[in-house]
C-alpha cells in the first residue's frame, strides 16, 4: 500500500512532462514513462520506458506498474504525441499520437482503476478567428496541419475507448518559460538577433496574434486538474492561455526594442513571395536550414485569442505570467549567453559570423559595405570615360560594377555579410583584367588598380572584437608581432616596391615608350622584352605590382592582436611575403644567366621584397605558436584558424636581453652576397663558374636578409652550406684564374666564419627560444660537458 497518491506522467522526460513531475514528486508517488530511461533521473520518480507504438509493450510496462504499484491510479498525464514543423503528413502521427493514445487507454483501463486521464491537446484543433473574436472550448474545430488533425484523431480516439473513465482535454497555448524554450518565439527571436533580412518581412497582417502559457501557469493548471478531479465533470474540455496577447507587430517591435533598441519594422509582402523566398532558403546549399517553412505561410497570421471563463469557473486558475512582461528576460538570457540559448533552443549556431557584434563592428561592417556599394557604381560607369579599351574590357567592368554593388548591398544585411567575400574574387579578376587584357589604356590600368584594392580592402576588412584592448603579447615574448609599429614599415616597403613594378609594367603594356636605368643603359628594356619575361603570358612587372599591392592589404586588414584575432590573415600574409620574396630573388637570378642583363629598379624592387620578409616572419610563427596551444587544449583548430580565440596560456613576459644591437655579422654577410653577385664582372669570370657565383650571392644574401629577424635568427646557418660550397665549387666548377679562386676562397671561409656566431637577440619568443639562441656551439660545449661529467 502505497502511502502517497499516485500519478503516471508519458513523456516524463520532455519539457513539460520534466517540470510537471519536479513539482508533482513534492506531494504524489511519481511514476514517468518515456521512450528511454533519462540520465539525470529526478529523485524520487520512478521510471520506466514505453514504447507508445507499440501495443504489447503498452501491456507489458503496465504489468509491471500494477505488480509494483497496485491497481489504483489517481491521475494519468498523457504528453506523449508525435510533433514536426516539416508540415508532412506522416504515418507517426497516426501511429504515436491517435492508435498510441487508443491502445494506452485501453490498457490502463483493463490494468487499473483511473480517477482521471488528462489529455494534452492544443488550441490549434479550433479554426482561427479575427481580433476580438474569442474562442471558446465550443468553437469551431477545424485543424489546418497534420499535428493539431492528430490531436482532433486522438480526442475522438479517446471518446470511443474512455467508457466511465473521467478525461480532461486539455487545449493548450504554445508554452514558454523564463528562458524561452517556445520553438516559433525562439526563432523569431533569433532572426531579429541576427538582424536577418526576414525578421522584418511578414506575410500576414501582423496585427494578429496568438495566445502564449507560460510554462509554471501550466503546472499550476494541471496540479489543480489533479487536486480537483473529483469535482470535475466527467468529461472535461479546458483551453488554456493567456488572454493578453500580443498581436506579431507588439512582438516584433518588442523584441527589435530589447535587442537592439529600436523597434523592429513589419514589412507586409505577399504570401506568394514569402512561399518562394521560403522555398529558394530551404533548398540553397551551404546554408542553415530555415524555421519558416513554404507550408506555414497561409498560417503565418492566424488569430488564436482565447476566452478563459471555463477553466475560471472550473478551477479558479488564471495566468499569472504574461509573454509581453516575461519577453525582457528571455532576451537577457540570450544576451548573456548566445551560444548556450542557442544550444538551448536547438537552433544552429550561424557558421560564417559571430553571434556576438559590437556596434562598433556593426557600424564597421556597414561603412565598408556602403563604400564598396559607391566604388561599384564607380567602376560601372568607368568604362564609359575610357574611348581607348577593349570590348572585353569595357564588358568586363561593366559585369563587375554591377556584381560588386549588388554583393554590397546585400552584405549590408548581417546575416548575409559572408557575401562580401564574394567581391574579393571580382576584386581580384579586376586587378588581373588589365594584365589579361594588355590594356593600352594607361588609365584603365589605374583605375581598376585602385578601385580593385580599395574593394578588396573594404571586402575583407574585419573589425576588432576589441577596440580598446591594449597591445597584447604572445605568452613569452617580448613584443607584440602584430603592432602597428612592426606592420607599418612593411606596408611603407610594399607600397615602394609597387610603384617601382608599376612603372616596369607600364613600359611593358606600351603606356611609356622607355625604361630608365642609371646604370645598365638599356639593361631594364632589354629585360623586359627578354623571352624570359615573354615566357609569361602577362606582364611579369604587372604581375609583381599586384604581388606588392597584395601585401600592403594584407598587412592592412586586422586588428593589433591579430595574431590571435585572426590567425587565417597572418597565415595568408607570410604566404604573399614569402613566396614572392623567393620569387624575387629568382628573378635576380635569371636576369645575368637567362638574359645577360641587369635592371636597376627590378634589383631595387627584389630587394625591398626581399627586406619585408624579416618583419613578417615573427607575426607568421606567433601565430603558429598560437594554434598548436589552442589544439593542445582542445579547441578546434579550424574554428580557432578563421575566427580566433582567446589566448589559452594567459599572458606572461620576460624581460629584454641586455645584448639587443646591430647583428655586425649578418650585415657583412649580406654585404659579401651582394659583391659576390659583382664579382663575375669584376674579374672577368665566365660561364658556369659566373653562373654558380651569381647563384650563390643571391642565396646568400637572401639568407642573411632573412636571419636579420631575431626568431629567423638560425636560418643564417643556412649560409655555412653555401660558404663550404663556394670553397669546394671553385675547384670544379668552371674556369678561374689564381685570384679569382683565392677570392672565392677568402669570401667562403669568411662567409663560414660569419655565420656560426648568433649574433646579438634583443627579444624572447616563448616555446621557440631555444632555437632562436642556438648555435653550433652548443653542441661542442653538450660534448666537453658530457666529456667532463
Amino acid at each position: 500500500m502505497m502511502d502517497k497518491e499516485i500519478i503516471l506522467i508519458t513523456g516524463s522526460s520532455g519539457y513539460i512532462g520534466r517540470a510537471l513531475a519536479a513539482r508533482l514528486v513534492e506531494k504524489y508517488h511519481v511514476i514517468g514513462l518515456d521512450l528511454g530511461v533519462p540520465d539525470k533521473k529526478i529523485p524520487n520518480v520512478t521510471y520506466k520506458s514505453l514504447d507508445i507504438s507499440s501495443s504489447k509493450n503498452i501491456e507489458n510496462v503496465l504489468d509491471e506498474i500494477r505488480d509494483e504499484f497496485g491497481t489504483k491510479l489517481n491521475s494519468v498525464i498523457h504528453l506523449v504525441a508525435y510533433y514536426s514543423f516539416s508540415g508532412e503528413p506522416s504515418s507517426k502521427y497516426q501511429e504515436i499520437t491517435v492508435d498510441g493514445t487508443k491502445n494506452f487507454l485501453s490498457s490502463l483501463r483493463r490494468h487499473f482503476h483511473l480517477d482521471q486521464f488528462i489529455f494534452s491537446s492544443t488550441m490549434l484543433v479550433h479554426a482561427p478567428t479575427q481580433p476580438c473574436e474569442k474562442i471558446s472550448e465550443e468553437s469551431e474545430v477545424a485543424a489546418g496541419w497534420p499535428y493539431p488533425q492528430s490531436k482532433v484523431a486522438a480526442e475522438k480516439a479517446i471518446r470511443e475507448v474512455r467508457g466511465d473513465t473521467p478525461v480532461v482535454y486539455l487545449r493548450m497555448a504554445g508554452v514558454y518559460d523564463d528562458y524561452g524554450h517556445s520553438i516559433p518565439v525562439g526563432h523569431h527571436i533569433a532572426r531579429v538577433y541576427e538582424k536577418q533580412i526576414s525578421s522584418a518581412l511578414f506575410p500576414g497582417n501582423a496585427n494578429h496574434g496568438q495566445s502564449y502559457l507560460h510554462l509554471n501557469d501550466l503546472i499550476k493548471a494541471m496540479t489543480l486538474l489533479i487536486e480537483k478531479r473529483k469535482e470535475l465533470p466527467n468529461e472535461l474540455t479546458l483551453l488554456l492561455g493567456e488572454e493578453d496577447i500580443m498581436t506579431y507587430r507588439e512582438l516584433q517591435e518588442q523584441i527589435g526594442s530589447l535587442l537592439h533598441e529600436t523597434p523592429w519594422p513589419t514589412i507586409r509582402i505577399p504570401a506568394f513571395m514569402a512561399k518562394a523566398g521560403a522555398y529558394v532558403q530551404s533548398r540553397t546549399p551551404f546554408m542553415r536550414e530555415p524555421f519558416i517553412k513554404p507550408w506555414m505561410i497561409p498560417f503565418a497570421d492566424d488569430h488564436y485569442e482565447l476566452d478563459m471563463t471555463k477553466v475560471r469557473t472550473n478551477l479558479n486558475w488564471a495566468p499569472e505570467h504574461k509573454l509581453r512582461d516575461t519577453l525582457p528576460k528571455i532576451i537577457s538570457a540570450l544576451k548573456e549567453n548566445p551560444e548556450r540559448w542557442y544550444k538551448e533552443h536547438k537552433m544552429v549556431v550561424p557558421a560564417l559570423r559571430s553571434l556576438i557584434t559590437s556596434d562598433y563592428e556593426e557600424t564597421s561592417y556597414r561603412t565598408m559595405a556602403i563604400l564598396n556599394v559607391f566604388l561599384g557604381i564607380w567602376l560601372f560607369a568607368n568604362p564609359f570615360t575610357f574611348g581607348d579599351i577593349s570590348r572585353g574590357e569595357f564588358w568586363s567592368e561593366v559585369i563587375c560594377g554591377i556584381l560588386i554593388t549588388v554583393t554590397a548591398t546585400l552584405s549590408l544585411f548581417p546575416t548575409l555579410r559572408w557575401v562580401r567575400w564574394i567581391n574579393t574574387v571580382f576584386a581580384s579578376w579586376l586587378m588581373f583584367s588589365p594584365l589579361i587584357f594588355w590594356t593600352q589604356s594607361a588609365a584603365a590600368y589605374s583605375a581598376d588598380t585602385l578601385l580593385a584594392s580599395l574593394i578588396l580592402l573594404a571586402s575583407a576588412y574585419t573589425p576588432s572584437k576589441e577596440p580598446s584592448a591594449p597591445n597584447e603579447l604572445p605568452p613569452g615574448w617580448t613584443y607584440n608581432p602584430s603592432s602597428w609599429r612592426q606592420r607599418l614599415p612593411i606596408m611603407m616597403l610594399g607600397f615602394t616596391g609597387f610603384l617601382l613594378a608599376r612603372y616596369l609594367a607600364a613600359f611593358q603594356l606600351g603606356h611609356i615608350p622607355n625604361a630608365w636605368d642609371p646604370f645598365f643603359g638599356n639593361g631594364t628594356e632589354t629585360i623586359l622584352h627578354s623571352d624570359v619575361s615573354k615566357a609569361f603570358p602577362i606582364s611579369d612587372a604587372g604581375l609583381g605590382a599586384l604581388s606588392y599591392v597584395l601585401d600592403v592589404i594584407a598587412a592592412a586588414i586586422g586588428d593589433k592582436n591579430r595574431w590571435r584575432t585572426m590567425p587565417w590573415m597572418v597565415i595568408l600574409f607570410g604566404l604573399f611575403i614569402v613566396p614572392t620574396g623567393v620569387t624575387s630573388i629568382t628573378l635576380v637570378m635569371l636576369q645575368p644567366i637567362g638574359v645577360g642583363a641587369w635592371c636597376t629598379i627590378c634589383l631595387v624592387a627584389s630587394f625591398v621584397m626581399l627586406i619585408m620578409v624579416p618583419p613578417s616572419v615573427d607575426e607568421v610563427c606567433a601565430s603558429v605558436q598560437f594554434l598548436r596551444r589552442s589544439v593542445r587544449s582542445g579547441r578546434s583548430f579550424w574554428r580557432t584558424f578563421w575566427f580566433g580565440d582567446k589566448e589559452v596560456e594567459g599572458e606572461f613576459v620576460r624581460p629584454k636581453l641586455d645584448e639587443g644591437g646591430v647583428p655586425y655579422n649578418l650585415v657583412a654577410s649580406t654585404i659579401l652576397g651582394c659583391w659576390l653577385m659583382a664579382t663575375p664582372g669584376v674579374f672577368g669570370i665566365t660561364g658556369s663558374a659566373a653562373n654558380n657565383i651569381w647563384i650563390s650571392g643571391a642565396l646568400i644574401t637572401t639568407f642573411a636578409v632573412i636571419a636579420f629577424a631575431e626568431v629567423a635568427r638560425i636560418v643564417r646557418l643556412l649560409n655555412v652550406i653555401f660558404g663550404a660550397w663556394l670553397v669546394i665549387s671553385t675547384f670544379f666548377i668552371g674556369e678561374m684564374d689564381l685570384g679569382a679562386k683565392l677570392h672565392s676562397l677568402i669570401i667562403g671561409a669568411a662567409l663560414i666564419a660569419l655565420s656560426i656566431p648568433r649574433g646579438k637577440i634583443s627579444e624572447h619568443f616563448g616555446s621557440l627560444d631555444k632555437w632562436v639562441r642556438w648555435t653550433p656551439l652548443d653542441v661542442a660545449r653538450w660534448y666537453q660537458h658530457r666529456k667532463t661529467v
